[in-house]
């Protein structure tokens, strides 16, 4: 941050001198000290759709987090002081927020607009964040140390009414000590707020009702996770028996409180979709209360987890062909180049796919592959005007397990004589092992009345650069659709860097709508989102990508963030494309 300035220095000092006096006093503000408060890492979205999570923001000296609930007239008359506090504060590496565990998001954005509230208002609508802080009322005022996860203060913004309470407030206190480094012993200064109770009626409800293993958990953990916590499953350990589910509980309820499962959440404001993961509030809360009562096993009957059965292989039967891609040894360890084999096809009439599913043959080492329907003379080596026509077919990623199956009414063409180009990403995994992906085609008996298409907007191609450090760095991109459209589905597509991604629309009349949110990119998780119900761009309509990638310490992704990063096709360079899946209303 550099070398603080006169004027800091002497603010320092004043500071000083106020914060000494101001611990003779402390008795006086019935306040107490306790050894360093710990608190587990979290992850909330706010109000806007943006996501907040507290490691992220170790790079700061402190955090401060404000309690706020609607209809709160702490909240309403301290505002002005909120900002104050922030004015002063901004510049000595203090970051502030707001955290409201009680209302509607929805209600809380316009509640927000009001009043002007300018710091993010997080929302903790399962008010699990709440209660691992401690906060009871919305007024309450927490400073944390977002690097070690300590809270350093909580209570009210102001001392205390008190004849002879010095000039300095605890907070203020705390802020000194943690943007000089010149802190006492590690201790949270602990004062009674004034406040709004915030009612945790679920907490309540389960405080002596604890969460049973087999009737409420088990269910849970089936529907929602076990598909791939299995033996052989993409996750890591396997959720096949209360001994498993609660040896790994602590780790469960940290990636929970962070977001990071089920992965890649979308945000549930914006669109419904179909194979978003969602968790609602509730199974969340169950698991979370019953983890933190030890995770019991209870007196159910048999474990529910115990011999449960998935299906493997073709999900929707054997398919009428199937396509093999060349077989390749990826090696122990280095790095593999892309490839881009294409395979010829043995249909002697057109062809129009209604599904398709992608089977790896050795898992653990495919990342990716991509198969586009190519014409017979096309030349990936040509620019990209003389390549030849190409169509997407479909995809495979981490999160696209399950056969995809087109919209009805609509399919892919393969025109007769035309080939299949495979787009491969290999990654190594410490021993050598042979792939070969077989990828199942499914026939429309009849011609469909629309062809299913995938647009791939990006930003410049490759031409990327993120500088160096880089804690959020935007980036955008559009199109116009001239034709009316019928929207299905999208997928973001970044690396190891992403951040996060929002696909809006612009219509004609320029009006707005976001169409998905993606808040906490995840690039080990990269399903392509189909909406629930499709969505109709009339001609004209301009989409937009708009997101943001972290190339700073603070992202363990970000292999050098003392360098920029460049666009690539490998994982340690970076890519901007949003995938748009859609039909022409108006024509086949």
């Amino acid at each position: 941050m550099g070398h603080p300035s006169v004027k800091t220095q002497l603010r320092r000092s004043i500071m000083r001198l106020s914060i000494l006096t101001g611990l003779l006093f402390a008795a006086l503000a019935g306040n107490t000290a306790i050894a360093a408060d710990r608190v587990g890492n979290f992850g909330l979205i706010d109000a806007e759709g943006d996501f907040h999570q507290l490691s992220r923001y170790a790079y700061l000296n402190a955090l401060v987090i404000v309690s706020q609930a609607n209809g709160c007239e702490v909240n309403y008359n301290q505002n002005h002081k909120y900002r104050l506090l922030e004015t002063t504060w901004k510049d000595e590496g203090v970051g502030f927020l707001m955290l409201n565990a009680s209302d509607d998001r929805k209600a809380v954005a316009a509640e927000a607009n009001v009043f002007d509230y300018r710091w993010p208002i997080m929302i903790d609508d399962a008010q699990l964040v709440a209660g691992s802080l401690g906060i009871e009322k919305a007024g309450e005022i927490l400073v944390l140390d977002p690097s070690r996860l300590e809270i350093l203060y909580r209570g009210p913004l102001d001392r205390p009414e008190t004849d002879d309470a010095p000039a300095s407030t605890h907070i203020k206190d705390a802020l000194w000590s943690a943007t000089t480094g010149e802190t006492r012993d590690a201790e949270t200064v602990i004062l009674d707020a004034e406040g709004c109770k915030i009612d945790f009626d679920v907490r309540d409800s389960l405080a002596g009702n604890t969460p049973d293993y087999a009737a409420d958990v088990a269910p849970i953990l089936q529907e929602r996770c076990a598909n791939c916590h299995r033996q052989g499953g993409i996750a890591p350990f396997a959720m096949d028996s209360h001994q498993m589910v609660r040896g790994w509980s602590p780790m469960i309820r940290e990636v929970l409180m962070t977001k990071r499962m089920p992965p890649a959440q979308v945000d549930p404001h914006f669109n419904r979709f179909s194979n978003a993961r969602y968790m609602p509030t509730d199974e969340l809360q169950t698991l979370v209360h019953w983890i933190e009562a030890g995770a019991p096993r209870g007196d159910g009957p048999e474990d529910p987890l115990t011999g449960l059965e998935f299906h493997e292989g073709w999900q929707l039967g054997e398919p009428d062909h199937i396509v093999y891609s060349e077989k390749f040894t990826v090696p122990a360890t280095g790095v593999v180049d892309y490839r881009f084999p294409v395979v010829d096809l043995p249909f002697e009439e057109d062809k129009w796919v209604k599904a398709v599913q992608f089977i790896p043959g050795e898992r653990a080492v495919v990342h990716h592959m991509i198969a586009r329907v190519v014409e017979p003379d096309y030349d990936r080596t040509a620019g990209p005007d003389q390549q030849g026509e190409t169509r997407f077919l479909e995809g495979f990623a981490p999160g696209k397990d399950d056969a995809t199956v087109f919209p009805e009414g609509t399919g892919v063409y393969i025109p007769k004589g035309y080939k299949i180009e495979i787009s491969e990403h290999y990654t190594t995994m410490g021993r050598e092992v042979t792939d070969q992906t077989a990828i199942g085609l499914y026939f429309a008996e009849e011609t469909p009345d629309h062809e299913f298409r995938t647009y791939a907007l990006s930003h410049g191609g490759r031409n990327i650069v993120i500088p160096a450090g880089a804690r959020d760095h935007r980036m955008y991109a559009s199109h116009v659709f001239e034709k009316e459209v019928m929207m299905h589905a999208f997928r973001p597509h970044m690396h190891t860097r992403g951040k996060n991604m929002r696909f809006k629309v612009i219509y004609p009349d320029q009006s707005s709508e976001v169409l998905i949110n993606v808040p906490n990119y995840n690039f080990n998780w990269q399903p392509t989102y189909r909406l629930v119900e499709p969505k109709l761009l009339p001609a004209g309509s301009r989409v937009v990508i708009d997101g943001a990638f972290d190339n700073s310490e603070m992202n363990p992704g970000a292999a050098d963030p003392t360098v920029p990063a460049l666009g690539g096709l490998q994982t340690w360079e970076e890519m901007f494309i949003g995938y748009f899946t859609y039909h022409n209303t108006q024509e086949i």
